[in-house]
């Protein structure tokens, strides 16, 4: 693969990075393409298996999800309403994410064709997902790029490999990665802010707690992987002609959020509005908080549909501190 055969947007958790080598003189992309986990995830985990051994996968097809989402509808997104892929997705000129591609019912048609979805929670950078019986209990990196290559398998009869390449090198690539594996040993916002991971030292007594409990541990393998990220994409623009990127960091806008809250209009960053399991069929469930967009996480692990919002308008069109080199708008626009 070439440095000029496709755009990449990378939303890495930090949100990420977006890669471009478009030579397009079009502001909007003709195509999006998400992968990575929950993060992104609009309901490719809804269509997961079930496993004898493992049980459900992690889903969020029922109430409370989505209680802010059109109708009150429990998509599949780890959220009360829209997440980060909508709104970056709403930023670049659509109504909403791409679908989902485990919620494809019908070949692929080039005709009206926004993108595809292939995020799923729990999905991470490396092929080490549990398998059983050719059943997933969550979709690694690898897999959904398998996925992307059915998808241009199904595209380049209806296109022309020529058209095909050319409609790739102006589409945007958004990635969200690296959760999972910082949470299992690996840009990533703050993790050890989260509310599953404050104060929690039951299994970690050899971590270190700040300010509210937060795993600070955690959060320094969050850092260390953020800068090696920047370091990799600086190293390949210098490297492969023609190669853009631009990294949004959640990391910062996170923390500068934590600091002072109530200038974002949020009255607790620590406490997940809906608790564990945040199913409203699950015996002793609390109702979520009524006040939920004064909340920043919405579980235990994922943000609110606010909180969603306002880290996708400063990565899209935000001040540089929260993007480098450039953000994403400027990105898009570039010829």
């Amino acid at each position: 693969m070439t440095s000029t055969s496709l755009c990449l947007a990378i939303c890495c958790q930090v949100l990420g990075a977006v890669v471009t080598g478009c030579k397009s003189q079009q502001k909007v992309p003709p195509a999006i393409f998400m992968f990575g986990d929950g993060t992104l995830d609009v309901s490719n985990n809804n269509h997961l298996n079930y496993t004898d051994d493992w049980g459900e996968p992690n889903r969020a097809n029922h109430p409370y999800y989505g209680i802010d989402f059109p109708n009150s509808e429990p998509t599949g997104r780890f959220s009360n309403g829209y997440n980060i892929a909508d709104f970056i997705a709403m930023a670049m000129g659509l109504e909403i994410s791409p679908p989902a591609y485990l919620s494809l019912t019908s070949p692929i048609s080039v005709k009206d064709f926004t993108g595809v979805n292939y995020a799923s929670e729990g999905g991470r950078i490396w092929n080490y997902s549990i398998l059983v019986d050719d059943s997933e209990v969550t979709i690694p990196l690898l897999t959904q790029l398998d996925y992307f290559a059915d998808t241009k398998a199904q595209m380049a009869p209806q296109l022309g490999n020529h058209q095909l390449r050319k409609l790739l090198s102006k589409s945007l690539f958004l990635i969200s990665v690296g959760r999972e594996e910082v949470c299992r040993v690996i840009n990533i916002p703050p993790i050890g802010c989260a509310p599953e991971m404050r104060g929690k030292a039951v299994g970690r007594r050899s971590h270190q707690f700040g300010p509210g409990g937060c795993d600070e541990t955690v959060n320094e393998l969050a850092v260390e992987f953020n800068d090696g990220l920047k370091r990799l994409l600086y190293s390949l623009s210098s490297k492969l002609d023609g190669l853009r990127y631009s990294i949004g960091d959640f990391y910062s806008f996170s923390n500068g959020t934590f600091a002072n809250p109530g200038a974002s209009g949020f009255a607790n960053t620590s406490i997940a509005c809906c608790k564990r399991p945040c199913d409203s069929q699950a015996a002793f469930q609390e109702p979520p908080c009524q006040n939920r967009a004064e909340y920043w996480f919405w579980d235990e692990e994922y943000i609110t549909e606010k909180a969603a919002k306002l880290a996708a308008a400063a990565f899209y069109d935000g001040p540089s501190k929260f993007t480098m080199p450039i953000n994403f708008k400027k990105l898009v626009q570039r010829k």
